[in-house]
């Protein structure tokens, strides 16, 4: 087996199109309910030390870097990554909300 055909056999198939660090923010904004504000993703991230290599003769000093979580942080000012809540998770006018009420009770 080639290298190429091993890696792609172990590489994963994602189930979609894969999401942008903007869109990935957008969706933490609506999934903590927040209208208003600039907001940058943020990752947590884990790390362990250790000896590591492909085979026990080449063995290094290594570092292993993990992402932990995702968040996201009120940005002060807006950058090429930076969302805006007030665009992606618009607030619902409450008087829009009662005439769409009303008329499908009309309607009934």
């Amino acid at each position: 087996m080639s290298i190429k055909q091993l890696t792609s056999a172990l590489s994963p198939v994602p189930a979609g199109d894969p999401l942008s660090i903007k869109e990935i923010t957008a969706l933490l904004v609506k999934h903590y309910g927040i209208h208003e504000g600039l907001y940058d993703l943020l990752l947590e991230y884990r790390m362990a030390f250790g000896a590591f290599g492909p085979t026990p003769e080449e063995v290094l000093p290594s570092t292993i870097l993990g992402v932990s979580h995702l968040s996201i942080t009120k940005a002060e000012k807006s950058g090429p990554l930076t969302v805006d809540a007030a665009l992606v998770n618009p607030k619902v006018s409450t008087a829009r909300v009662k005439k769409s009420t009303k008329s499908r009770k009309s309607s009934a």
